[in-house]
């Protein structure tokens, strides 16, 4: 898509190409994003963009990587003094999130990408016959 096209908010279909090459799509440009879209490659997701970098022509969006049950929870500082943990730990508190009938609670799982926008397509356009979905069902 071109830069004046990509809305903030918007969710839109990525489509990663099947080679990714040095020159084109470096680190230094893609951030840590590199190594996950190299995993990625000839397959398609949603992809819902949160910020645009018109210099470097990218987006930086949200993608959900699949569901757990399991939750971690930082305490506060309140919480863990009346827990009677000492003062400064940074406590965490994981487990499995249940429902009120005791079965666990699946929950999303979000991760950030910056993608180049040539890579985003509209969500109602065709997809690209060489690319196969990798939606979070896939992947588990």
């Amino acid at each position: 898509m071109r830069t004046k096209d990509v809305r903030v908010g918007e969710t839109y279909r990525c489509e990663v190409p099947l080679a990714l090459p040095w020159r084109r799509y470096r680190p230094e440009t893609l951030g840590d994003s590199w190594w996950p879209l190299s995993w990625l490659r000839g397959r398609y997701f949603l992809l819902t963009v949160v910020d645009v970098d018109t210099a470097a022509r990218t987006a930086q969006g949200l993608m959900m990587t699949g569901a757990s049950t399991r939750v971690t929870v930082e305490l506060t500082e309140d919480q863990a003094q009346e827990a009677g943990l000492p003062p400064g730990g940074g406590y965490l508190v994981s487990g499995i999130l249940l429902d009120a009938e005791g079965e666990p609670v699946e929950l999303p799982r979000v991760g950030t990408l910056t993608v180049p926008l040539r890579w985003l397509h509209l969500v109602d356009t065709p997809v690209s016959p060489s690319h196969h979905d990798a939606s979070f069902r896939e992947i588990r």
